[in-house]
């Protein structure tokens, strides 16, 4: 019980400051945890692209230039949290994968009974497990990263030690505290240099900054935590981004204000339904060789006739000017609108069907194709990043349940595309006929014949009691 005598570097905003952390004292759990929900600390990093003699980028004198925002927009958690909560198109970019990686779940497998199984699902929805998982997964889209760690009972002291598989008891998973990188969490530059451990090459250990009389800070050790990533980056930015990821609206910032620009001077348009022109004499020479106040002098009057002016009323005007309305031609902006949505959805790698809502578009369209390979996308995300915190979780969870790890445990992911229960039924009996058949003709065994019906059937969720 030595507690937590961990020495890290904590960068923040450009600058690092030697952080000294102290174990708990026993019994402090409720503490530590809800001291550790503080709020983000924000940092900025500037950059993005630009050339002055091209007119392009931040230098652009065009009104679409209004909404240019840097890259390296991961760096400003502030930012990212505004865009999140105005932009329903950000919101859905960043929600809808998380929310499809875990909406369809999982299905278990190996020497579990029916009883052994709903007891683990028990477990799973008194703690709200899934639901963590979905936030955790939500924050490390938007800002980069995000650890859920796993709390167990009568550990609070030991938070900086490797979790130790053999010494936990039935009834000891608490459940998972989610936090996110703005939250004070600062990954060690001690990294994990065990070949065998899944997180070989990362931090070793995790300060969580806490605000208590008694510490500073909270060293968590790695295998307590599931770890969770945005964006991934090359090898050198990830370290320079503290072993974290990028957010994901920084890849798609461009095209997002793009859309936000179209869509709202579109409605500005429609509010205005023509281009007037006011012809003045002598306006050249006003700019051009007038004072000051004699140019503000003009520019004021243009302003109280245009306030004045209304569909009913009256537009006056001196002897030599004129007014003319010119009504304006919407045709086009229908396609430019939706060259842009495009345009986001491919960046987002969400189809347009998903992230506005829409109908497909065209005689010969049904958008299952992009379903399916939007599908593919959301399994590769799953393998990549739920499966390794799956793996870690579920075993802690089997032990606090039956209080040893069953035979051969495992899981598979359940497909995502929803099907009719005679369409499910007719895709096993396609995936198994061509076995059966294989064994009866007698060409493979009948353990052969179990072992490959197993294989496929995970692909389904079928022959899981094998």
């Amino acid at each position: 019980g030595g507690g937590v005598h961990f020495m890290g570097k904590k960068k923040r905003s450009g600058s690092q400051r030697q952080v000294a952390c102290r174990g708990p004292d026993p019994g402090k759990q409720a503490e530590i945890l809800a001291s550790m929900n503080r709020s983000p600390v924000s940092g900025l990093i500037s950059d993005g692209y630009s050339n002055a003699a091209a007119f392009l980028g931040a230098d652009s004198p065009l009104l679409s230039s209004g909404t240019f925002l840097p890259s390296g927009l991961t760096g400003n958690t502030r930012l990212l949290t505004n865009i999140y909560r105005e932009s329903w198109v950000a919101a859905r970019i960043i929600d809808t994968p998380a929310e499809d990686m875990t909406r369809a779940w999982y299905s278990l497998t190996g020497d579990l009974t029916e009883e052994d199984i709903a007891e683990i699902k028990e477990l799973e929805a008194r703690h709200s497990v899934k639901q963590e998982l979905t936030d955790a997964i939500r924050y490390a889209r938007l800002y980069g990263g995000a650890l859920a760690v796993i709390v167990i009972r009568g550990e609070e002291d030991e938070l900086d030690t490797p979790l130790n598989m053999d010494a936990l008891m039935p009834e000891c998973f608490q459940g998972l505290l989610v936090l996110d990188r703005t939250q004070g969490i600062s990954p060690s530059t001690e990294l994990v240099t065990d070949l065998d451990d899944p997180d070989y090459g990362l931090p070793e250990y995790y300060t969580v900054d806490v605000d208590t009389e008694e510490m500073d800070c909270v060293a968590i050790h790695h295998s307590r935590v599931l770890r969770f990533t945005g964006r991934e980056l090359p090898r050198m930015e990830t370290v320079a981004e503290d072993y974290w990821g990028a957010s994901e609206l920084e890849h798609v910032m461009d095209e997002l204000q793009k859309y936000s620009a179209t869509s709202a001077n579109i409605a500005q348009l429609v509010f205005q339904a023509n281009i007037t022109t006011l012809k003045m004499s002598n306006f050249g020479d006003r700019m051009a060789l007038g004072t000051e106040t004699a140019k503000r002098a003009v520019s004021h009057m243009i302003e109280e006739e245009n306030r004045f002016r209304t569909s009913f009323g009256l537009q006056l005007l001196s002897k030599d000017d004129a007014l003319e309305n010119h009504s304006y031609n919407f045709a086009g902006l229908t396609d430019i609108y939706e060259a842009f949505m495009m345009d986001i959805a491919g960046a987002a790698e969400i189809p347009a069907t998903k992230l506005f809502g829409r109908s497909p578009r065209g005689l010969d369209s049904t958008g299952e194709s992009d379903l399916r390979n939007y599908y593919e996308m959301i399994a590769g995300l799953q393998e990549r990043h739920l499966r390794p915190a799956l793996e870690r979780l579920l075993p802690v969870m089997a032990i606090s349940c039956f209080g040893f790890l069953p035979d051969q445990m495992d899981f598979v992911f359940n497909p995502l595309a929803t099907q009719t229960p005679l369409e499910r039924a007719e895709l096993v009996d396609k995936m198994s006929s061509s076995v059966i058949e294989a064994y009866k003709a007698g060409i493979i065994s009948r353990e052969s014949a179990v072992e490959e019906l197993k294989a496929r059937g995970e692909a389904y969720a079928a022959w899981t009691k094998i």
